[in-house]
């Protein structure tokens, strides 16, 4: 089972980079039929095995609650509200690929994933997958091939996921990752994760998105606090020196240097906060305005999917504030709940995981860290689906580090031990050392 998900999300992630349609219905397409078989097939192996479907039980929980909430408020919506211009079939088709699929994804990697051993094949599965939706974002990029990747007006590239800023999303979350892959291994492997980190890099910059970068520092600056007793500072910097050398490199002879110039110091440096934001702060004020036309909504929000009905001209751009708006309180609270949950429990289990465990333990923590950051400022949809695949796999990493802890020097505070000493002439004499 967990070569067939490694391969599974290699499939998934290599039709994404590769610009393949494999849709068959509104809202079925051949990778959902293929999650879709993997878990019939653990179901009927959780039946005849009778095994437990307990595992991150409070994450579940929070899924159902959030699933119900949507479908009770979709109902009233379309039912009894009547929304202009709102589609019962079309926001029953967004509630089922954007939070029940979500839902099934986390349950076929949290279960198809019994092992340490299992988890690393399916975490190897989905970096190879990014490694490839970056080198064709590269080679499409570079006119070596042509899959017909948007390059937007400014020059950014949207990449494989087919959006700049979610592409950067998805590329800050795995990689933490990749960089765990290339720190635990050795020789040939250890420099080809260290060049899947630099191609990783290399299309960040290519996204020059700022929401991504922000996720990036803020990935950093948390990592650093969160595990300051694991830092070894002297081995940190030789690898980040010689990742900046190699990058600064790459990008004084690319295009994209002068661009992320531009975005990062020219755009921000405005006074203008909406200008500074790229709009965002309008799209927020907006959205909170008509919010206070109706006060109870920042209770129970307007209805599944009743922003995309409403005459706003953008997307929210903050995935918070979708929530908030559409499924209130509710909403709000559980889907920031799934969010900050998964990297609560996998930051208490790396503090005693055996490597390689704690190292991916580590990685998931700062990409989530990383994603909680810049879906403030985006909307995300395509990079979901990895995410959730990826909170599987992470959740029974947990359970299996829980499971079998380990206690090393990283981990325990030294303790004063007693120590014997003897004098001259052979006799014992008492002390302590540190």
């Amino acid at each position: 089972m967990p070569t067939i998900l490694g391969l599974a999300a290699l499939f998934l992630l290599a039709t994404d980079a590769l610009n393949m349609d494999l849709s068959l219905l509104p809202g079925v397409s051949a990778k959902n039929i293929i999650i879709y078989l993997i878990a019939v097939v653990l179901a009927l192996r959780m039946v005849v095995s009778r095994g437990s479907i307990m595992a991150a039980g409070q994450m579940q929980g929070a899924f159902i609650v959030q699933i119900g909430y949507a479908i009770v408020t979709w109902l009233v919506a379309a039912l009894l509200i009547q929304y202009p211009h709102y589609d019962l079939v079309a926001s029953g088709i967004k509630l089922k690929t954007g939070l029940i699929d979500h839902y099934i994804f986390f349950l076929v990697f949290l279960f198809g994933v019994r092992t340490t051993e299992d988890a690393m094949k399916v975490i190897k599965g989905l970096l190879v997958g990014a490694l490839l939706a970056n080198v064709i974002t590269i080679l499409d990029a570079a006119g070596i091939i042509s899959l017909g990747f948007r390059i937007r007006e400014d020059g950014r590239t949207a990449g494989a996921i087919g959006e700049s800023n979610q592409y950067a999303a998805f590329i800050i979350l795995f990689l933490p990752a990749t960089i765990a892959a290339a720190v635990s291994s050795r020789g040939l492997q250890r420099l080809f994760w260290f060049g899947a980190t630099l191609v990783g890099c290399m299309t960040l910059v290519m996204t020059a998105s700022r929401g991504g970068f922000v996720g990036l520092a803020m990935m950093c600056a948390v990592g650093a606090y969160l595990y300051r007793h694991l830092i070894s500072y002297g081995r940190i910097s030789g690898w980040v020196f010689g990742s900046l050398i190699v990058l600064v490199l790459i990008i004084s002879f690319s295009q994209y240097g002068n661009l992320l110039a531009e975005r990062m110091i020219g755009t921000s440096g405005s006074i203008d906060a909406n200008t500074a934001s790229s709009g965002r702060s309008e799209i927020w004020a907006t959205a909170l305005g008509v919010m206070f036309t109706h006060p109870i909504s920042f209770i129970t929000g307007y209805g599944w999917d009743a922003y995309s009905s409403m005459p706003f001209q953008y997307s929210p751009h903050n995935h918070y504030l979708a929530l908030w708006f559409n499924l209130g309180l509710v909403g709000l609270f559980f889907g920031s709940y799934l969010l900050f949950s998964a990297i609560g429990r996998a930051r208490r289990s790396s503090l005693h995981a055996a490597p390689p465990l704690r190292g991916q333990l580590i990685a998931f923590v700062l990409g989530t860290v990383g994603v909680v950051t810049a879906v403030f400022f985006v909307d995300l949809h395509k990079p979901w689906f990895y995410f959730w695949m990826y909170a599987g796999v992470a959740m029974r990493m947990v359970i299996c580090a829980d499971e079998n802890p380990v206690r090393d020097a990283a981990t325990v505070p030294q303790v004063r031990r007693p120590v014997v000493r003897r004098d001259p002439y052979g006799w014992a004499q008492s002390g302590t050392r540190s």
